[in-house]
Order: C-alpha cells, then structure tokens, then sequence
C-alpha cells in the first residue's frame, strides 16, 4: 500500500487523524486522545497491514505528553500520534497489538512517567535499579544538574529551580 492509499483509508475512515505525507514512503497524523489513538492504530495493523512495531517515540508537550508509534507495513513508515495530559498519563499498552514496542513501552513509562495499562510485568527500563520514584529525566521540567548520582536522589534548591532548556 502506498503513503497515499494509507492517506486516503485512514482520513476517510478518521478524519479526526488527519494523516499526511511530508515526506516519500512517511505518513503521520495528528496527535489524538487514547480512543481514537487506539482505533487507528488498531485499523493500520487489521485493515492497512501495518503489521510492524518499529519504535515508539515520547515527547513532552508542554501540559502534555506525546507518543508517536511507529509501525511499518514493510514499505512505508506510518507514525500513528497519541497524547495525554502530563497530570493524567494513563494509556493502554499496545503490546498485545505489536509484542516488539514492550521494550519501549517501559522507557514510556521510567523515562516520562507514562501509566501504561495492561503492560506486562517485567522491570524497569532503561533507568539502573534505585532510581527514584516519581522522577521522568524526558520530562522538560526535570533538570539533570539537580540529580546527585551518588545518592540517587534528585536535589533541586529551595524554591524548585529552573528547568534547564
């Protein structure tokens, strides 16, 4: 299936994903809550043959937290976007739907603070054992000079400090 086939099922069939191609043999939709990130997703695998976890990719929105799945048909890279708010994480893991992503699935969660529902048991990845709850080092308010490595604890001054940018 071409970039522009999966553009025109995917629009005609949710048009809230508004899919485009920025590029050859790459197609993204807009970010969109869990629902509607789930029964795309789920579509692209059953009716488009997406039938390939490549990676997931977490990003801090500001207020929220972004995940773009990437999946492949084999050809052609379709990046299927969700997004949640930072104070209310909570998603759906898609691992019975793609069983490669578990791996990143887990970095969702220690690296952003995803709560990642029905994600198998298993440990943490990739942050080292004893690293401190609560704390996401992708989250743009996190400050990686606060971080004392020999405690494992994060220290920021009174007041809170600044995020680095």
């Amino acid at each position: 299936m071409t970039e522009q086939e999966t553009i025109n099922r995917l629009n005609a069939q949710f048009p809230f994903a508004r899919a485009v191609s920025p590029r050859r043999m790459r197609v993204f939709t807009d970010f969109m809550p869990p629902r509607q990130f789930e029964a795309v997703l789920r579509f692209a695998r059953d009716e488009l043959g997406y039938g390939k976890g490549e990676h997931i990719v977490g990003t801090d929105e500001g207020e929220d937290l972004g995940f773009s799945y990437i999946v492949s048909n084999g050809e052609t890279l379709l990046v299927i976007r969700e997004k949640v708010p930072k104070a209310d994480p909570r998603v759906r893991s898609q691992y019975a739907l793609y069983p490669s992503l578990l791996m990143h699935e887990r970095e969702l969660v220690d690296l952003f603070g995803a709560d990642m529902r029905e994600l198998p048991p298993g440990p943490s990845y990739p942050l080292p054992d004893g690293w401190p709850k609560g704390e996401y080092p992708l989250r743009k308010e996190w400050n990686p000079a606060y971080f004392n490595k020999n405690t494992m604890r994060y220290e920021p001054p009174e007041g809170g400090g600044e995020a680095k940018t």
